[in-house]
């Protein structure tokens, strides 16, 4: 062995979500998720940016909140100004819905309200962030 570890569950499916926020079409932000049944199996990955076919926000400018400053709009405010499906719905959509129940949803920031709303109703058990476990629902 050359002396190397294998990361933990938690920080392998962390470095995930980071790649996976490498895609992100945002000017604000970037976001990853990486969804995980109980077995560590991932079951869905997402990132926030436009959906398909409606202009970005990075590449085209599109999005009205990615104009303005956190001054004029802060963060985790109301986003219906934004243009941007969440990472976090976006690895939840991608995932099979009879495995969300019990799974772990890997994300590299805290979840904004709306998303937290619907982590809750999927029934994911857990959710980790770089700072710290958020959430837990047993």
């Amino acid at each position: 062995m050359n002396g190397t570890r294998r990361p933990g569950w938690d920080a392998y499916f962390l470095a995930g979500a980071r790649w996976a926020a490498s895609r992100a079409d945002c000017t604000r932000s970037q976001v990853g998720a990486v969804l995980v049944n109980a077995s560590n199996e991932v079951r869905g990955t997402g990132y926030n940016g436009a959906p398909a076919g409606v202009p970005g926000c990075l590449t085209e400018g599109a999005c009205p909140r990615g104009q303005l400053t956190y001054g004029e709009c802060a963060a985790n405010s109301d986003y219906s100004n934004c243009v941007a499906d969440h990472a976090e719905r976006n690895a939840i959509r991608h995932a099979p819905a009879n495995e969300l129940p019990g799974s772990t949803l890997y994300v590299t920031r805290e979840p904004c309200p709306a998303c937290w709303t619907l982590i809750r109703a999927a029934g994911i058990r857990r959710v980790v962030t770089p700072e710290r476990e958020a959430y837990s629902q047993e």
